[in-house]
Formats: C-alpha cells, sequence, structure tokens
C-alpha cells in the first residue's frame, strides 16, 4: 500500500508533465475521432475503410485514457496530496 501512494504522490509532483499529458490526450483523441468521421463519410465501404476506422478507435481510446490520467494526476491526486501529509508537525 505504501508503494501504490508513494507512486501516486509522485505522479503529482510534475503539474506540467501532467498538463502535457492532458493536452496530448486530447490531440490524439481529437485526431482519432477525424480519422472515425473520414472514414465514415469520406471513404467508400471496403476493407481500407474499416482498418482507418480501426485506427481511429485506437488513436481515440488512447488518447482519452491519456487525457485522463493526466487529469487525475492534476486535480484529484491534487487534492490527496493535500488531504494526506503526513509532514505535519504535532
Amino acid at each position: 500500500m505504501q508503494r501504490l501512494k508513494a507512486f501516486l504522490l509522485r505522479q503529482t509532483d510534475d503539474p506540467r508533465r501532467n498538463l502535457n499529458w492532458v493536452s496530448g490526450g486530447a490531440v490524439l483523441f481529437f485526431i482519432g475521432l477525424g480519422l472515425i468521421f473520414y472514414a465514415e463519410k469520406q471513404l467508400p465501404s471496403s476493407v481500407q475503410q474499416e482498418l482507418t476506422a480501426i485506427v481511429g478507435l485506437a488513436c481515440l481510446s488512447s488518447g482519452g485514457i491519456l487525457a485522463a490520467s493526466g487529469y487525475i494526476s492534476l486535480s484529484i491526486l491534487r487534492i490527496f496530496r493535500f488531504i494526506d501529509d503526513d509532514s505535519d508537525p504535532k
């Protein structure tokens, strides 16, 4: 449990990295969304359309996961760090 706690607290140490994760994930998400729309509207029904849609779905899902993890590190884990401050003098 201590290793997980230490890992989560290390994730909050670099807000610039976390913001880059959110930004990069959003860009990747919208690229995937654009590929799916392109495959649906511009390509004829074929194997190429399906492969383009699968690549778009992979980009969309990985971008969503990347953006979500960056957002969680920016917001929720920072709140966790403030609540669980072990360095309080007693």
